[in-house]
């Protein structure tokens, strides 16, 4: 467990009246949104429907590999599999993530369902539910937010202890992301599920028994169908069909790792330190707002295909709305600001937010690095 930067057992945001002001008229603008078009915040149509087209495409490209008609063909072989890693991590966008957040119905049993399509692509939903809820609440937070958390292996803030390998860490950075869904796979969840008694401040946390019977059978279930079932079945070599399942995790990997790393680790973004009671002089929502930054919103296709990932602001302030809605509120997020006199952050395309992130990963492989760690609405008094 890396230390903290505060000992306060629990971290609460404070802001003032003038900030109040700001997220209670963000929140009725976005009420009315939703009342005056006669919508729910939950899944639509379209919804619906990019949860069939990615439950077709998996049954479809799996079916595919089991045909066989590729065994003799390895280079056509590693490229479907690395179609279906493409496509797990468009259910994990896109279906997981909404689901795992209570976003995706009303019904909280369709969302623990849906949660279960975590396990079903190598992960595990509860301890997703537990991890990413760490970050939600305590973004760019040293020693709370979970996302921050390398064991030394990367430096994402200055309190993280300087190591000699940071120096190069804006070079090795990006071939150690090719490798984040295969680690999910194999060893993220067994290590923090047997290795580690803390998430984030929560410490001595004792998982119950049902979660690691669920863990085991998900785990199963994963590599028993992408990669059991075809050694067995499929004329291809074991080591070409496993080199295929490697193959599978390598690029969705670093796309998985990038397009979420570059809306929080970046050059512009703020590191709060809570002060001795754990307090951070900032409400939720302008916190939000200061480590966090879109990218690409007018991206039709990049944002359908990303889940709404690249409009990261809107969700962590209003989570358990459905991804769909995002573009439509971002809108309002961004009338809310300017009638605030409140920064809203983004990037037009993600080669801006790469080239953000790879600066601050640059900046911060010196020991001495510095970053702000109060952002501009500190003026709102």
């Amino acid at each position: 467990m890396i230390k903290a930067t505060t000992s306060a057992k629990r971290v609460r945001f404070k802001g003032n009246p003038r900030k109040e002001l700001f997220i209670q008229d963000l929140r009725k603008r976005v009420g009315d949104y939703f009342s005056e078009n006669g919508i729910s915040p939950y899944a639509n149509t379209e919804m619906y429907l990019k949860t069939v087209f990615a439950m077709v495409t998996w049954i479809a490209t799996y079916a595919w590999i089991m045909s066989d008609t590729l065994s003799s063909h390895p280079v056509a072989l590693y490229l479907v599999y690395l179609l279906l890693g493409y496509i797990h991590i468009f259910i994990a966008f896109n279906i997981m993530h909404d689901a795992t957040h209570n976003a995706y119905s009303s019904n909280k049993y369709v969302n623990k369902l849906l949660g279960y399509s975590m396990d079903f692509i190598g992960g595990n939903q509860y301890l997703f539910r537990r991890m990413h809820g760490a970050h939600h609440g305590y973004v760019n937070i040293h020693g709370i937010d979970v996302t921050l958390e390398t064991h030394g292996l990367f430096r994402f803030t200055p309190d993280e202890p300087w190591l000699p390998r940071h120096k190069y860490q804006h070079y090795y950075t990006f071939l150690l992301y090719a490798l984040a869904m295969l680690q999910w796979a194999t060893i993220k969840d067994f290590k923090w599920f047997f290795g580690e008694a803390h998430i984030g401040n929560q410490k001595n946390i004792k998982h119950p028994l049902k979660e690691y019977i669920i863990l085991f059978i998900g785990k199963s279930v994963f590599y028993g169908l992408t990669l059991v079932l075809p050694i067995l079945f499929l004329s291809a070599p074991w080591y070409t069909i496993l080199g295929a399942w490697v193959f599978m995790h390598v690029l969705p990997g670093l796309t998985f790792a990038l397009i979420f790393q570059v809306t929080h680790v970046y050059d512009g973004t703020t590191y709060p330190i809570p002060d001795d009671e754990g307090n951070i002089d900032n409400n939720y929502a302008l916190h939000v707002l200061e480590t966090t930054a879109d990218f690409s919103r007018q991206s039709r296709l990049g944002s359908w295909l990303m889940g709404g990932i690249n409009i990261h602001v809107i969700h962590h302030i209003l989570p358990q709305v459905c991804h769909v809605h995002y573009p439509a509120l971002t809108e309002i997020l961004k009338e809310t600001c300017d009638d605030h006199g409140i920064e809203y952050q983004e990037n037009r395309t993600f080669w801006q937010a790469l080239k953000k992130h790879y600066q601050i990963l640059k900046h911060l492989s010196a020991p001495e690095a510095t970053v702000p760690r109060v952002g501009k609405s500190a003026s709102l008094v």
